[in-house]
């Protein structure tokens, strides 16, 4: 591994999306991200919050997952860059299923 550790030892560390309950909470309320941010004042985050679907709910509704998701994504690390936040880890979500043959 190249460069320096970042060491978590007494560390505020958020995961966003430990059961699913954050990343649903920024879909609903983006404007709580900052303040939640700000009062939280995490030195790291990790970043796995994501909406999720079954295979019909994917195939149905695309876009929809992926605006979602690209919420949640993009207001967590905007405003980790805003508040200088140590450490972001931002884990990707998809859902990708093989095409079967008829």
């Amino acid at each position: 591994m190249a460069g320096k550790v970042f060491d978590l030892a007494g560390k505020r560390v958020w995961v966003a999306g430990h059961r699913g309950m954050v990343g649903a909470a920024i879909v609903r309320r983006q404007s709580a991200v900052a303040g939640f941010m700000r009062d939280a004042r995490p030195d790291a985050i990790f970043l796995a919050a994501a909406k999720v679907g079954g295979i019909l709910a994917n195939d149905t509704y695309p876009a929809d997952f992926l605006y979602e998701n690209l919420v949640i994504e993009t207001n967590v690390v905007a405003e980790a860059a805003r508040l200088g936040v140590g450490k972001l880890l931002f884990l990707g979500s998809s859902c990708i299923y093989p095409r079967l043959a008829p």
